[in-house]
């Protein structure tokens, strides 16, 4: 135990926090149905490592205050509380990269938290180095990119949670195949279809399939799967290989896991053994029908599974291996000169973007002038590399409604008539007006 304090600077901490006011259209346009258990991630780790530990929900006050009081807050809260860490987990660019500065300042160790850095290192992740003390990463591509920056990484597995601890003599196979995820991503229903023409049913849950399941709900359906199937594609275009928590959650729950190979996963787990991959949907298909005849094996691989991911993969286990490398290398006094790197243009228009959007969530709700500091904040970051289309697709909704209807249909008939002479519809890389 440390006696220290520590401050988790994290986004919707409660899940019913994503249906306040305004964070609810934040995070239907930027997250999805995606939410992390940052209770379970890295609260109930810390508070086994610090002797206090503060937490500060950032997004969810922004919508309170707007962002420019929420840094200042923040600040007020470090002068105060003075904790020794900082422990930042990154949403996109609420707190400012001057906050982060003015924390350091006052002695406090700021760490950046990252997921998915498989597909954010090189468009986000690595424009904030400069202002972190540590980077941590569930990304072990990317360690090598963090150091050329000069950078001070660690690496840990992504979000993992707590162990069950079954009676194996009585758990039931309520399912047979069971997948539990969002639909949209890497073109998942078609890798069911090879399944299908087996007339075998796999049971899908999350967004695009029965719709959001609790933690706890997920837990218990990896536990009384026999199949657990996981796929590695993530990211905005499904494309980006990368091994997910999932993996350690199925077999921490004592699940079956039936995942799509992704390189470096050997690391982890014994192949065959105590995990088994596929890389096709014909193999994904043979090997269910496979483990389905074949009890006893798939539950020798389960718990062999389960044995070693409780012992060295529970969110505790990797908080405190994470404390113990930062303790080190704080103790070596060695702090390496990061390069910062010039923000493209194309980063400030996704950030002008972003604020655009905050100042149109704060307009729906009528009753509050904080969409003038969000509009303020897009005007920071070079507004005119914000594509023309999508500029008019979100600033018409400040006008009133007949009029954004009679834009609409002026638009609708413009592109019409483009079409036409054309002889094709202009791309639609952008929302439109009509979307």
């Amino acid at each position: 135990m440390i006696d220290a304090t520590a401050l988790l600077l994290v986004y919707y901490y409660d899940y019913e926090d994503r249906y306040r006011p305004v964070v609810k259209d934040i995070v239907a346009r930027y997250s999805g149905n995606v939410y992390n258990p940052f209770p379970i991630y890295l609260y109930e780790p810390l508070t086994k490592i610090f002797s206090k530990v503060i937490v500060y929900d950032y997004l969810k006050r922004a919508a309170e205050i707007g962002h420019k009081a929420m840094n200042r807050e923040i600040i007020e809260l470090v002068r105060r509380e003075r904790p020794r860490y900082v422990i930042w987990t990154s949403y996109y660019y609420d707190v400012f990269q001057e906050t982060l500065n003015a924390i350091r300042k006052m002695g406090s160790i700021v760490i950046g938290w990252y997921f998915d850095d498989e597909w954010r290192f090189d468009s986000y992740s690595k424009y904030w180095v400069p202002y972190l003390d540590f980077s941590v990463t569930g990304s072990i591509e990317t360690v090598s990119k963090y150091k050329a920056l000069n950078a001070r990484v660690i690496h840990t597995i992504p979000n993992t949670g707590t162990a069950l601890y079954p009676d194996w003599s009585q758990i039931k196979g309520n399912y047979s195949v069971s997948f539990v995820g969002t639909r949209f991503y890497a073109d998942r229903p078609k890798w069911f279809e090879e399944v299908k023409k087996l007339n075998i049913p796999i049971s899908a849950f999350g967004t695009g399939w029965t719709g959001y399941v609790s933690f706890e709900k997920m837990l218990e359906i990896f536990q009384t799967s026999k199949i657990n199937l996981n796929f590695s594609g993530g990211g905005p275009h499904g494309d980006e290989k990368q091994i997910k928590g999932r993996v350690f959650q199925i077999c921490m729950a004592g699940g079956f896991l039936l995942t799509e190979y992704t390189p470096g996963l050997e690391k982890y787990f014994v192949l065959d053994k105590e995990v088994v991959c596929f890389r096709t949907p014909k193999e994904m298909a043979a090997k269910i029908v496979y483990y389905l005849n074949h009890d006893e094996e798939r539950r020798s691989i389960a718990r062999a599974g389960w044995e070693r991911a409780t012992r060295e993969y529970t969110s505790t286990a990797m908080m405190a291996k994470v404390f113990e490398e930062i303790e080190e290398a704080n103790r070596t006094g060695l702090k390496p000169s990061p390069i910062k790197l010039r923000l493209p243009l194309k980063a400030h228009g996704q950030i002008s973007g972003y604020y655009l959007d905050w100042a149109l969530a704060f307009w729906n709700e009528r009753g509050s002038g904080l969409w003038k500091g969000a509009l303020w904040m897009m005007l920071r970051h070079y507004p005119f590399a914000i594509p023309v289309e999508w500029w008019g697709a979100s600033l018409i909704r400040f006008l009133p409604l007949p009029l954004q209807n009679i834009i609409r249909k002026l638009y609708r008939l413009a592109r019409r008539g483009l079409k036409t002479i054309g002889g094709k519809k202009p791309g639609q890389s952008v929302p439109t007006l009509d979307a």
